[in-house]
């Protein structure tokens, strides 16, 4: 029961897993790595708006999820965001900055808790 708002824009790799009630607010480009999971009701939103503009044109940014990462449920990921493979961001975290690989991230905004080893 995701939403997906525009199909062509999501891509998602071999075991990718989109939860439950997920939205991939795909203005621009959203793509989810191999095996890694998008909890449920996670927001990921590739689209904003300029504020910094009168007119506040739309802007859209990729989104990236790299392989193995684990989305919390009900986290928020902005535009233009990486996340890097093998990490974990914990429930209801607003991800404003890239995350890079092999780390445990949480809060709001996202911070780095600490490190995870890497995989065998």
């Amino acid at each position: 029961r995701a939403r997906i708002a525009i199909p062509w824009n999501l891509t998602l790799h071999d075991r990718a897993c989109l939860g439950d009630r997920a939205n991939a607010y795909s203005l621009g480009e959203i793509e989810i790595g191999a095996r890694a999971t998008v909890a449920q009701e996670v927001y990921l939103s590739s689209g904003t708006h300029d504020f910094d503009r009168p007119e506040m044109p739309l802007v859209a940014a990729k989104i990236t999820i790299g392989e193995d990462a684990f989305i919390g449920a009900r986290a928020f990921v902005l535009p233009g965001v990486t996340i890097g493979a093998r990490s974990v961001i914990g429930a209801c975290s607003v991800v404003t900055k890239d995350v890079p690989e092999n780390v445990v991230a949480a809060g709001n905004p996202c911070r780095i808790i600490r490190s995870r080893p890497p995989s065998a």
